[in-house]
């Protein structure tokens, strides 16, 4: 590292405070514009370290930063203080950032081997490359992805419906490299030439930054949703404390008749309004309703559904019966038997009769919160990982569902889709409902655990992206908030505050348009993760021949 560097600036310093812009770019920030100049410090870092181990110690404390500032609630250390989230939440913290850095030490070993500019895309390649592949796992995360942080620019993110959101992080990402290099240009100074490169490097700029902005405000002003009739929904926020939802050993336990008959009271409420579907957020019904132990409330849900007419779609556990030769490893033993319940987190839809018919079973479980990755695999860390609050062990299901119901001002069914809570964050998860015919989507969630924190107004803005992607109305119901209505445009049509009990209803309408998005996938995506391969062969190529 150049010596008058270290003395006069600290590369720690510049490397956290880049970590914070970038930080600051992510929801509930409005300042996302943060993002187009956060990795501009650490490209300075990189021309002033010599090595290439340096470089990603200084990487690792950006992301870092970035991590704990963007992520600092997920170990839920002020509400809850769960032992296992929090130790849970802290590994998450500091090891995750770790996973970045072979891909930055390849966009560094590029840039070191081939140049400067060829380097600039090495970066941006690799980067999103580890975006898109840590999509795919058990183990995905793609709750930071770099295009997140612009869930509030409504205009900037029309662009997703043909990217998806890895197009916001290229965006995003060239931006900084060409700022950077510009700014390089500038303090150089060297004749007509260079000041041509300037002006291109200027224009190039502006326009990375404008066009996507009028292409957005374009589709805005101009989009046409060639609206049918309206589906009128009844969303209930029952603001139930997730800690009081579970513990049955808590002083302030409520029980599950109790949680069911405070949801059945704003639903007689707001059914009198005449609606198409009731719904109700994720584990709105706690138990497991279909057994025969709880007849009595089941009925008592189905009599009250019958009399208003209406059909309901709830959040609530439900099971599978195996024998001890093909139960699952997560399964429960029932008592001393050889007979094993496999528990799903689940959705259902009710129909007017009070009668259940399509049931869903989460698909894509929160890495450790919900369940082992691979457990399968790992099926000795169950039982000592498991929550004080007992939930960290649901089944996994198979199928991406599509229910259906038949409007009041309609002669034909509406096919919509489902995601439960963390689902709703992958792009090509969501995609692959639309795909199967869903015209709106809904998503039920339970995001009150983490209390007044970011997680919830992080999750609620990520909608959005879901909206431009599938161009689809999307109606969001969380037990404690933040429950939302968006339109085709990412446009918030109707949002309720963080820890208020009440219900609502709204007018959504079913979309069949194919996006380019939903047409054809993650092609762009993969379209990047083929030029990180071509540009690592041929790194691969440079080298051996030099030798």
């Amino acid at each position: 590292m150049n010596g008058a560097f270290r003395r006069t600036y600290s590369p720690y310093v510049i490397a956290g405070i880049a970590g914070l812009i970038l930080g600051f770019s992510f929801p509930p920030s409005p300042f996302y514009t943060l993002a187009y100049i956060a990795f501009f410090p650490l490209f300075w870092i990189y021309d002033k370290t010599e090595k290439l181990d340096q470089s990603l110690l200084y990487t690792y404390i950006f992301l870092l930063v970035f991590h704990i500032t963007t992520l600092y609630w997920v170990g839920g250390f002020v509400v809850g203080k769960d032992r296992w989230m929090m130790i849970a939440g802290g590994v998450l913290l500091i090891v995750h950032p770790l996973l970045y850095l072979p891909f930055v030490w390849l966009a560094l070993v590029v840039r070191k081997k081939v140049g400067r500019g060829i380097g600039y895309v090495a970066f941006i390649v690799f980067w999103i490359t580890f975006e898109y592949l840590h999509s795919l796992t058990e183990y995905a995360f793609p709750w930071i992805i770099i295009g997140n942080s612009q869930a509030y620019d409504s205009s900037r993110i029309q662009i997703v419906e043909f990217t998806s959101v890895y197009g916001l992080s290229f965006i995003i990402l060239m931006f900084n490299c060409l700022l950077y290099e510009l700014t390089q240009k500038i303090i150089t100074k060297e004749g007509a030439y260079h000041n041509k490169k300037i002006i291109a490097l200027s224009t190039t700029l502006l326009l990375i930054f404008l066009l996507p902005y009028i292409y957005g405000i374009s589709v805005k002003e101009n989009y046409n949703y060639h609206l049918p009739q309206p589906i009128k929904i009844a969303i209930v926020q029952a603001n139930i404390d997730p800690w009081q939802k579970w513990d049955a050993d808590s002083t302030k336990y409520i029980p599950p008749e109790k949680q069911v008959e405070i949801h059945l009271q704003y639903s007689v409420e707001c059914a009198r309004s005449g609606i198409d579907l009731l719904l109700w957020p994720e584990t709105a019904i706690p138990i497991h309703i279909f057994l025969p132990r709880y007849s009595k409330l089941l009925q008592r849900i189905q009599n009250t559904i019958d009399s208003l007419g209406v059909s309901l779609f709830t959040g609530l556990p439900t099971y599978s019966v195996y024998s001890y030769e093909n139960a699952p490893v997560t399964a429960d033993r029932l008592g001393t038997s050889d007979v094993f319940i496999e528990s799903y987190n689940s959705t259902v839809l009710f129909d007017t009769n009070g009668i259940p018919q399509t049931v869903y079973r989460k698909n894509i479980l929160v890495p450790f919160a919900e369940r082992i990755p691979y457990a399968e695999v790992f099926k000795f860390l169950i039982e000592p990982l498991k929550w004080n609050v007992g939930i960290s062990s649901w089944g996994k299901g198979t199928d991406t569902t599509i229910f259906e119901i038949q409007p009041f001002l309609y002669q034909r069914s509406v096919k919509f889709a489902s995601m439960i809570c963390y689902e709703s964050v992958f792009p090509q998860y969501v995609r692959a409902f639309v795909k199967r015919g869903a015209e709106f989507l809904i998503v039920v969630t339970n995001d009150s655990w983490w209390g007044n924190t970011s997680g919830a107004y992080q999750h609620a803005a990520y909608t959005a992206l879901r909206a431009v992607e599938t161009r689809r109305w999307i109606v969001q119901a969380a037990n404690g908030g933040i429950s939302l209505v968006i339109d085709p445009t990412g446009t918030v049509q109707r949002k309720t505050e963080l820890f208020q009990a009440l219900s609502f209803t709204t007018s959504i309408y079913p979309m069949n348009v194919e996006t380019f998005y939903v047409h054809h996938g993650d092609l762009f995506a993969k379209g990047i993760v083929a030029t990180a391969i071509c540009l690592l062969l041929y790194l691969i190529t440079k080298v051996f021949w030099k030798k």
